[in-house]
């Protein structure tokens, strides 16, 4: 959610829908095909001197180094400060003890707080030994299963809603104030995601501040929650500049390819080691979806011939690596003792977010443009609040569901997301499911519940 959401914010494709009006970088224009770098050069320092959005010509490498050059200009100050603070940490107990709040603050983002690491986390229920296992085994099941389920719907509704409510902001026209018949539409995608970071942080810290005295020591230095947010945002990049090189088949397997993709970052990221059966249903996740998502029938308009190119392939393995990562990162901050809360954790990644959405903006010179027209058009300001709050909220569910079942949970709930939609399309228009998208979801759900079943009677032998 973060996007965003995550999903912002977690999946890539809010931000990836919501980016694809301005995108995180402009494209620079070659007026012949002998341009030098230097003239590359010059027309990036035109754009951000004028705020003048560059025409298509470059290819995507060049757009990529555009958006690291503009993060660059947080990133590198903050990494020599952090450098910096901990170096003088060593040794100096008046920066390692501070007493003012500046030096608590500046601590807490540098260095964090790690002698709370030595309370460790929750003690695990002790059992009674006259307790019956089944019994307790079977109402665990039960209790997790309800969750799950809540944090599933959520996260749909929240979707769907984010959904419909882009969509209007995107395509409507907002009338003027005082021109009743001027009516104009909103452009800029991205200013949308710094809306919904700016309300994320407001719903974190209202919330953080009425359970200030319940939420345990954010033991991780702070700034580790901007791994998140960069990784969340060239996710979504990646996702969208992919789209021009690959085709629709490419797409799909790559999407159905979420779950194997996370469970290797997290072999990578968190050192996690997965059982043979685990392994078998991630593949079988993976196989069902491509299968079911291939078998679908193509909306009119929508399935535009693209041939994949090695672009397209980097493109998606890219966005595949950086969304994988993020949850997995996510999962190994959750996993710190004391435990980050999801809370702390929103707070973290949409401050860092809307910092570097801020410094896109004002390298675009958009953002009071956008400030501008929110002022002077009449319901776009309530349309991106609510936009806006129906993110936080998801995050809310994004990130309850990643700390109580983990990222491929959440992988595994966004494939079925897509697979929902597509049987929703389907009987909406009349479609008969094919043979082969029939077998694809029988073994989607086959490994699914297998798992559960495996994981339950492991629970019930201990």
């Amino acid at each position: 959610v973060t996007q965003a959401i995550q999903v912002d914010e977690v999946d890539g494709e809010e931000g990836a829908s919501l980016i694809s009006s301005s995108l995180l970088s402009p494209q620079l224009h070659r007026s012949d095909g002998s341009s030098t770098l230097s003239e590359v050069y010059n027309t990036i320092m035109a754009f951000q001197r004028h705020g003048m959005p560059l025409d298509d010509g470059l290819p995507w490498p060049f757009h990529l180094l555009h958006i690291l050059f503009g993060y660059s200009l947080v990133i590198v100050p903050a990494a020599l400060f952090i450098r910096y603070v901990r170096g003088r940490s060593r040794g100096s107990a008046a920066i390692h003890e501070p007493t003012s709040l500046i030096g608590k603050a500046i601590r807490a983002f540098a260095i964090g707080r790690p002698e709370y690491s030595l309370l460790g986390g929750e003690e695990p229920e002790k059992r009674r030994e006259d307790a019956d296992e089944v019994h307790l085994n079977r109402r665990r099941c039960f209790k997790d299963g309800l969750l799950l389920l809540a944090m599933f719907t959520g996260i749909q509704i929240t979707l769907v809603a984010m959904g419909y409510l882009q969509e209007e902001v995107m395509t409507t026209g907002y009338q003027r104030e005082g021109d009743s018949e001027q009516f104009d539409r909103f452009r800029d995608g991205q200013f949308l995601i710094f809306c919904n970071r700016i309300v994320a942080l407001a719903v974190c810290v209202i919330v953080l501040g009425a359970s200030w005295t319940r939420q345990p020591p954010h033991v991780p230095p702070f700034y580790k929650h901007a791994f998140t947010s960069f990784s969340n945002t060239m996710s979504a990049w990646c996702q969208y500049e992919a789209l021009k090189y690959v085709s629709f088949p490419t797409q799909t397997i790559c999407k159905a390819s979420k779950v194997a993709a996370t469970m290797v970052m997290g072999v990578i990221v968190r050192g996690q080691r997965y059982s043979l059966g685990e392994s078998l249903c991630g593949a079988g996740i993976t196989i069902g979806a491509s299968l079911f998502l291939l078998s679908a029938p193509a909306e009119e308009g929508k399935q535009k011939e693209t041939a994949t190119t090695i672009s397209g392939i980097i493109l998606m393995l890219g966005y595949l690596a950086f969304d994988a990562f993020t949850l997995n990162w996510q999962k190994a901050l959750f996993d710190t003792r004391p435990k980050v809360s999801k809370y702390q954790m929103m707070l973290g990644v949409n401050l860092f977010s809307a910092v570097l959405c801020a410094v896109s903006l004002w390298e675009q010179g958009s953002l009071s443009d956008s400030i501008s027209f929110a002022l002077s058009h009449n319901g776009f300001a309530k349309d991106a609040f609510l936009l806006s709050l129906s993110g936080a909220v998801g995050q809310l569910f994004i990130y309850t569901t990643i700390e109580k079942f983990g990222p491929i949970v959440f992988a595994v709930i966004m494939t079925i997301r897509q697979m929902i939609s597509i049987i929703v399309s389907t009987v909406s228009y009349g479609h008969a499911m094919t043979a082969v998208g029939f077998l694809g979801f029988c073994i989607v759900f086959g490994s699914i519940f297998g798992d559960i079943y495996r994981r339950y009677s492991q629970r019930s032998r201990k």
